[in-house]
């Protein structure tokens, strides 16, 4: 086989391939709103996708008014408001509890 064919070959199935093991990992209430990579990787080629891409769909949460003891997670005593939210919130991997690197809270991040 000709090299440049092999190497077009190589290029389709890889990108098949990148495609098809990220959209098995992509969150589930964004696979059932129809999404694909395009509509959060808006940088060619795909780069993680920044805060504010997120805000294109998501609001930033509002200051509970009523705590009942808990902490508000989405207003930290070290951080305010200011922390970015892939610090819990993941597409491609787990989610997880960034406050927990130094307490423990429960509280499931989505």
């Amino acid at each position: 086989m000709d090299k440049k064919l092999i190497l077009t070959l190589l290029t389709v199935l890889t990108l098949f391939f990148t495609h098809y093991a990220s959209a098995k990992t992509m969150k589930s209430h964004h696979k059932n709103a129809g999404l694909n990579c395009a509509d959060c990787h808006i940088s060619k080629p795909f780069e993680a996708a920044p805060m504010e891409q997120c805000l294109t769909c998501h609001e930033l949460p509002q200051k509970k008014q009523d705590y009942h003891g808990a902490p508000d997670k989405h207003d930290s005593p070290h951080y305010g408001v200011e922390l970015e939210c892939e610090n819990c919130h993941a597409e491609h991997e787990t989610s997880e509890n960034f406050c927990n690197n130094c307490h423990e809270f429960e509280f499931n991040v989505p």
